[in-house]
């Protein structure tokens, strides 16, 4: 379900968003980015630093209630300090909390906090905050940000629209409720989902600025971008988009993934909804946003089963419970380019066990999808029902038809029936969005392995209520 509340940045606005958020406060209580660990300060000598900032600062010194000045460099992501009898030292800053402090007696500085330890600097702080601020958690969210619209809600999160109370610069907020995290999406998630959107530094996604913890929620800061998503450009321009348009989209998503996939992990949740636009009525700079389900590919531990994604988009692999890797994003893709040549999802239907039964099954018949040969090459290659033959993000783009320059011609929206299932324009207003991030714990996928479809399996009579009556439909293995 999305939320909009349209108007200017007013008080009356802020009234209205502030009612249906949580009242949140400094954080005045334990950190859920803490753990149980013993925060010491480490020798540097194994340490390769390349320092970026250096100065003399008053460390307070809490065991002798004293100041002493001393060298502090910062190399990321570590604070080094350097004492006469101990030596270099440093401090992995990597999720400590920050904070602004002042004293009578030497004046401002910044409190570090990881877990135990606590380390207080006094001096010309500024330019160390603001280096800092990207691995490390602030408290004063409110003080620093207006909220002034809600865009999106779900059932981890909200996203707002802020504006920075100095800059007067607008950015957009992404907020977990820390009940939520403890319930439903669990600290290590949140931390992951973080660590994730540090790595990737990259024009195709959307970038991290700084985190705060309140009491009550913690806010991730990120750039606004202006456009809003791809969803709603495709309802917004319908019968005008072209298949080089709708190419050159796909085209971006390919290098963003393929960047995340030589860092190993994957994303799980390619839709539309979470494709950003930098600016409004242009597909020439897309943003890949919301790593929320995003996971570490490794092929050393123990394969994912996890279902998770949103329905319409997922892998059939994932519905199937089998084994998965890094190719559920290609199909998402897949997914996605044949939503920008048709103005249709292949398996959307008014009732969503239809769409997840289409899904599951993972054909897409692309024989009436009006694009170039080459394309259609492109698109069946992305949509393999078998992650086996689905191409690598690479591979994808290393396709003859990025090679060739592809004909500017409009598209018009087509409306493809699979079967005697009703499937419906993307565009339709009668139908509700598909649930995002559907908890997929009530759904019983059937254990059925690829070899054993029939090839009859289009004519599939998808009424059936439940996957019992499915699975007659399949050969089993004698």
């Amino acid at each position: 379900m999305k939320l909009q509340i349209r108007g200017s940045k007013s008080k009356n606005l802020l009234i209205s968003i502030e009612s249906i958020m949580i009242k949140d406060t400094n954080l005045s209580t334990r950190s859920i980015f803490y753990d149980d660990v013993d925060v010491q300060w480490q020798s540097s000598q194994s340490k390769e630093l390349i320092i970026t900032l250096q100065g003399l600062f008053h460390i307070y010194k809490e065991q002798k209630s004293h100041y002493k000045l001393l060298e502090v460099s910062f190399s990321k992501p570590y604070i080094i300090k350097q004492s006469r009898k101990q030596g270099s030292k440093v401090l992995d800053i990597t999720n400590a909390i920050i904070e602004k402090v002042s004293n009578n007696i030497v004046g401002e500085g910044l409190l570090v906090q990881k877990n135990n330890l606590k380390f207080y600097m006094y001096g010309q702080v500024e330019k160390w905050l603001n280096q800092m601020q990207e691995l490390c958690i602030q408290v004063n969210f409110h003080e620093d940000y207006f909220l002034y619209r809600l865009i999106s809600n779900s059932q981890q999160s909200n996203v707002y629209f802020a504006e920075d109370r100095n800059t007067k610069i607008d950015y957009a907020i992404k907020v977990f409720e820390k009940n939520k995290i403890e319930q439903e999406i669990g600290p290590k998630a949140l931390k992951q989902e973080i660590e994730i959107l540090r790595l990737i530094k990259n024009e195709h996604f959307t970038k991290l600025l700084k985190i705060y913890e309140g009491d009550q929620a913690v806010y991730l800061v990120f750039e606004q971008q202006k456009g809003g998503d791809l969803q709603r450009f495709l309802k917004e321009n319908e019968n005008i988009l072209t298949e080089k348009t709708a190419f050159q989209a796909i085209k971006q998503l390919l290098q963003g993934i393929s960047l995340m996939h030589n860092l190993n992990y994957m994303h799980r949740d390619l839709k539309p909804e979470n494709i950003l636009l930098k600016n409004k009525d242009s597909l020439e700079e897309l943003i890949i946003s919301d790593l929320g389900l995003a996971e570490k590919v490794n092929n050393e531990q123990k394969p994912l089963f996890t279902l998770c994604g949103t329905p319409g988009y997922v892998a059939p692999e994932v519905l199937k419970k089998q084994p998965y890797d890094h190719k559920v994003d290609i199909y998402g893709i897949g997914i996605i380019l044949y939503t920008l040549l048709t103005g249709n999802n292949p398996f959307q239907s008014i009732i969503q066990d239809e769409t997840l039964e289409l899904n599951m099954i993972g054909h897409v018949n692309i024989d009436k999808v009006n694009c170039s040969e080459l394309g259609k090459d492109l698109l069946k290659q992305l949509l393999q029902v078998s992650p086996n033959r689905r191409p690598t993000a690479q591979q994808a783009l290393r396709h003859q038809y990025f090679r060739n320059q592809s004909p500017d011609k409009i598209l018009p929206k087509q409306s493809i029936i699979i079967s005697k299932s009703k499937i419906h324009s993307l565009h339709s207003e009668q139908i509700s969005p598909l649930t995002p991030n559907l908890n997929f714990d009530k759904f019983k996928a059937p254990q059925i392995q690829p070899q054993y479809l029939r090839q009859a399996t289009p004519k599939l009579d998808i009424h059936q209520k439940n996957t019992t009556n499915l699975m007659k439909k399949f050969r089993r293995p004698s």
